[in-house]
């Protein structure tokens, strides 16, 4: 059997399995049930039992064995592709992955290197200049915008009326912008005629007028400025305010006082830009003064700077006054004659400024020459430039008081009643000025003075009515703070606020008459949208005293009050605009010298026009 032909044998050989076919279809039931891999793992196990029993029988060698399992898979893979797979799946709930859990190893590394390599590096740096290679690119010009110039006009008008009968008057007369000559022409009038309750609920005729006419120019040369004016000013009041106690009728005749003031002046000084030139000022100036008592005086001022640069930053100077009053009056009828002689010596730096001074004064009064010297000191420094300034300074002065100047403080004074000269023989003073920004400003101040011979205005006693002022005189300390805020709300909004605070020592007089210890004013501009214009004004003044001759009330308290104005102003047109005022909103019958209580509250309206 080795040595034949081994497909003969092969062929008898599979004869004997044809005793096996039902067995096989049994495999082919099987092979039916599987496919792919799992199919050939179940048929080889079934093939595998059959084989078994059936080699058991016959006796074949290995490569008959190999060829007989060859057939079979071949067989059984040609039964298989005629059969059809049956693919339908059934799903009877969604699918729901799951994933285990995952831990983190939390063990790090650890090297335990026990071998430290330590390397020198040795390097030098060659020096080697660097040439930037630049790269110009032309910019082009900014575009500035020409700054608008605002046009003048020739002249200016207002009008207005009130009540308490009051006609306001205002003209105002200029040539136009030009940069060597200025001339031009003021005229104003206002006038009341109106009642004023008194404390016994009396009406009292409490009319007043002021009446200014002004002719001014300016020239401008290559290297001065040369300036001048002249006018009259007219001012009429009525004595009303007299001890309501008596019984009495007063006629506007008989208590009116008139004031007359005839002025001229000339200046002259030097416009050099350089401060190493020799600068100079020129300047006179005449008053003639006189009332309806035909009291009368006449004013002469001279003054005359020179000033120059010298050693660096060193700038000194000198000042001369003269002071000449020739007076007509019952009170005072000789001259009065006053020099001041001052040098002066400079010294600025970018960061402190140093100013002295020696003031000689000689006065001539009633035929008598006294000499008064003041040494005059001033340090300035800036802490933070134009946000925190301090300064402190000693100075005094000789202060003479004409008939026009007390009449300009209080009108109701006795007529020709001239007031002595006073003696600031001491003022010491300091403080802090700066900006809080660009927009707003501050400064606070605080002063030590001594001076002697001091005026105040007290009821005259001689006339019983008491409607008139005479002047009792002491020698004093004041004390006073100052302080001042000024600020710009965004571009249509101003406010300026200042404050006073006063202290007096006295030597004979018990209070000092008509001085308050405390006034401050407010002030505020608001522009709408440039045509409508809101202004306030208010103030307040706290409580005085005045003097009484009586020995049961030596003293007569006058209680403080405010003050409060409004202005509201239409502008039509850049030419034209409607106004209305309101004085004294609070309407009270405050006092502001004793027994004189003021107009109370009052409504003006009116019209401004430029032509």
């Amino acid at each position: 059997m080795r040595n034949g032909k081994w497909y003969i044998v092969l062929a008898r050989k599979l004869q004997l399995l044809r005793y096996a076919r039902p067995k096989i279809g049994h495999l082919q039931k099987v092979n039916s049930q599987f496919s792919g891999f799992a199919s050939l793992i179940a048929i080889g196990m079934h093939f595998e039992i059959f084989l078994s029993s059936t080699f058991a029988k016959c006796k074949f060698s290995c490569r008959d064995y190999i060829v007989i399992l060859f057939l079979s898979v071949f067989v059984s893979n040609a039964t298989q592709a005629q059969e059809t797979i049956n693919k339908e799946v059934r799903v009877v709930k969604p699918y729901e992955p799951t994933l285990s859990d995952a831990f983190k190893i939390n063990m790090l590394p650890v090297t335990n290197d026990t071998i430290r390599l330590s390397t020198d590096i040795q390097y030098s740096i060659k020096p080697k200049s660097f040439q930037p290679v630049y790269t110009f690119r032309p910019l082009k010009p900014a575009r500035m915008e020409s700054e608008q110039i605002s046009k003048l006009y020739h002249s200016y008008l207002e009008l207005g009326f009130g009540n308490y009968v009051t006609p306001l008057g205002e003209l105002s007369i200029s040539n136009l912008r030009s940069r060597t000559l200025s001339i031009g022409a003021y005229l104003m009038h206002m006038s009341s005629y109106g009642k004023v309750k008194l404390a016994n609920e009396k009406k009292v005729f409490g009319g007043y007028g002021d009446t200014d006419f002004v002719l001014y120019g300016k020239k401008t040369f290559k290297k001065a400025i040369l300036s001048a004016e002249a006018g009259v000013k007219q001012d009429w009041v009525h004595f009303y305010g007299y001890n309501t106690e008596i019984d009495t009728s007063l006629s506007k005749d008989n208590i009116r006082q008139n004031y007359l003031d005839v002025f001229a002046g000339i200046k002259l000084q030097s416009s050099h830009l350089d401060s190493t030139h020799l600068n100079y000022k020129f300047q006179a100036n005449y008053h003639y003064f006189k009332d309806r008592f035909r009291n009368q005086q006449n004013e002469i001022y001279f003054l005359t700077r020179f000033n120059k640069v010298f050693l660096r930053n060193k700038m000194f100077g000198i000042d001369l006054d003269l002071l000449y009053i020739g007076s007509d009056m019952d009170s005072l009828s000789s001259p009065s004659t006053y020099i001041r002689f001052e040098p002066w010596v400079s010294q600025k730096t970018d960061v402190w400024t140093l100013d002295l001074a020696l003031n000689v004064t000689f006065a001539v009064e009633n035929g008598h020459t006294k000499a008064y010297l003041y040494p005059k000191a001033k340090f300035q420094f800036n802490i933070v430039p134009q946000y925190l300034t301090a300064y402190v300074a000693l100075d005094g002065e000789f202060e003479n008081f004409s008939f026009r100047q007390t009449v300009s403080v209080n009108p109701f004074q006795i007529p020709g009643l001239n007031a002595k000269s006073a003696n600031r023989k001491l003022n010491f003073f300091g403080g802090f000025n700066g900006s809080f920004s660009r927009k707003s400003a501050y400064h606070i101040r605080g002063s030590y003075s001594q001076v002697d011979q001091m005026y105040f205005f007290v009821n005259d006693t001689v006339n019983e009515l008491g409607n008139q002022f005479s002047f009792e005189y002491d020698d004093i300390e004041i004390t006073r703070i100052y302080g001042e805020v000024s600020t710009q709300i965004g571009s249509q909004a101003e406010l300026f606020i200042k404050a006073n605070y006063y202290f007096y020592e006295l030597t004979t007089q018990t209070r000092a008459w008509h001085k308050p210890n405390f006034d401050a004013t407010m002030t505020l501009r608001y522009s709408f949208r440039n045509k409508i214009l809101i202004g306030i004004d208010a103030f307040y003044i706290g409580k005085r005293y005045a003097k009484s001759y009586e020995l049961a009330k030596p003293e007569i308290a006058l209680d403080g009050f405010a003050d409060i104005n409004l202005k509201l102003e239409y502008q039509y047109t850049k030419i034209l605009s409607f106004y209305l005022k309101f004085n004294n909103i609070l309407g009270r019958g405050y006092e502001v010298w004793n027994q004189y209580p003021v107009q109370r509250f009052a409504v003006f309206g009116g019209f401004t026009y430029s032509l």
